[in-house]
């Protein structure tokens, strides 16, 4: 199974992305919030500014006997209010006693209190207040204890029903200054975020680079110390380097997966450093044991490699080089798609260059009469998608020898 395609976002793809998301949905909840606060606090003054006014107007015109029965009340009450109404944009008014009456509004005398909360809070000491919408305009409707001296709690509660008016365009230029603030604030943060974020990037980049170089370096030095006891593996292990690279973006597989690829084409002969001399040049055919030791140079190479801090995959494709996709190979046996797929890779890229370099025992094959070898071992040696990809490869990459610089 071959790894799925994409590309590494970088630190600063992922932040600009989060960031942004984040941001867009803070702001949003904190503008909300801001709003509905900024208009809680605006209504609320209305609110208690219409109770003091009401409080006040009404408070030397009645008198504590007023609120303790309906009988001659009404005209009382008419007295009283008829100056109120169409004043501080009050629109209505209803007056309920303590015992549950109404003795003014638009309910009919006698009228048990309702169970509404805010009305039994206001009949307990506390200004209540709420926002009604109507098919025309929004409404305040206030609920004014009514206290008088020498009362442990209050004898009744005007309803006061007042029209926002002004407060009403007033409270929408709010919510859109608290808006716009809000905005702001949070892209200024994050252009702040950006920046900084941006910056430690860059950094992060340069040192990534700076141990990328290290690396290859160290690369170089363990392929010069095979280059150096048989001169053929560098030219060998250079073209087995680029045909994996390009084999792996041929499947479409990640760029990480082809950088993989040509570091373990670069490096799979390795552990042929463990391998006797006078068996690595030998010119003529090799004995059974001479062929084990040679089998044994992947292990060799995954055993040098293990030490250093290099991904898994560079480690295990050095190892698993040499296996089969009918699970003939060596040194583990594996097949089909237990063998690490970079692995695959190369194993097609190794025999495809071994098989068009003159060796001591044969002559190079022509690329065509290559390819055609490979395709002969395809599913059984090899990998079908990564010998159909070598096919590939080749239509528009001919034969290259590339240099090892280029990792």
């Amino acid at each position: 199974m071959l790894p799925s395609t994409g590309s590494r976002l970088t630190l600063l793809h992922q932040f600009t992305v989060t960031s942004l998301i984040s941001t867009i949905l803070v702001g949003i909840i904190f503008a909300f919030w801001a709003g509905r606060v900024a208009e809680s606090h605006a209504l609320g003054s209305q609110a208690r500014s219409a109770a003091m006014y009401v409080s006040e107007f009404i408070a030397p015109r009645l008198v504590a006997k007023d609120f303790d029965e309906i009988a001659g009340s009404r005209v009382q009450f008419e007295f009283a209010l008829r100056d109120l109404i169409g004043k501080a944009g009050i629109s209505r008014v209803t007056v309920w006693n303590r015992n549950g009456q109404v003795l003014f509004g638009d309910p009919p005398a006698e009228t048990i209190l309702p169970a509404d909360p805010a009305l039994q809070d206001a009949l307990r000491g506390r200004l209540e207040w709420r926002v009604v919408r109507t098919n025309v305009t929004r409404q305040v409707e206030i609920y004014v204890p009514i206290l008088v001296a020498n009362s442990l709690r209050p004898v009744g509660v005007y309803h006061v029903t007042s029209e926002l008016g002004e407060l009403g365009p007033t409270l929408a230029r709010l919510k859109l200054s608290v808006w716009i603030g809000v905005v702001l604030a949070m892209l200024l943060l994050y252009v702040l975020l950006f920046t900084i974020v941006r910056e430690a990037s860059r950094k992060l980049e340069r040192q990534e680079a700076t141990l990328r170089r290290a690396f290859a370096g160290v690369v170089q030095s363990l392929a010069n110390a095979v280059y150096a006891r048989d001169n053929a593996l560098a030219n060998h292990s250079s073209r087995v380097s680029y045909y994996g690279a390009a084999i792996a973006k041929e499947l479409g597989l990640k760029d990480t997966v082809a950088a993989d690829a040509q570091i373990v084409g670069a490096l799979h002969d390795v552990g042929k450093i463990g391998i006797p001399d006078g068996v690595l040049t030998k010119r003529g055919p090799l004995t059974q044991r001479e062929w084990g030791l040679i089998r044994l140079h992947p292990v060799y190479g995954y055993e040098i490699l293990r030490p250093i801090p290099v991904s898994d995959t560079i480690k295990l494709g050095v190892r698993h080089s040499h296996e089969r996709w009918d699970g003939s190979g060596y040194p583990d046996g594996l097949s089909g798609d237990r063998i690490p797929v970079v692995a695959r890779i190369i194993a097609v890229a190794d025999a495809y260059e071994a098989l068009t370099t003159d060796r001591p025992y044969r002559q190079a094959l022509s690329p065509e009469e290559a390819l055609e070898e490979i395709l002969r071992c395809s599913g059984t040696q090899f990998d079908p998608r990564v010998v159909s990809a070598l096919g590939r490869v080749l239509q528009y990459a001919p034969r290259t020898q590339v240099a090892f610089a280029a990792i």
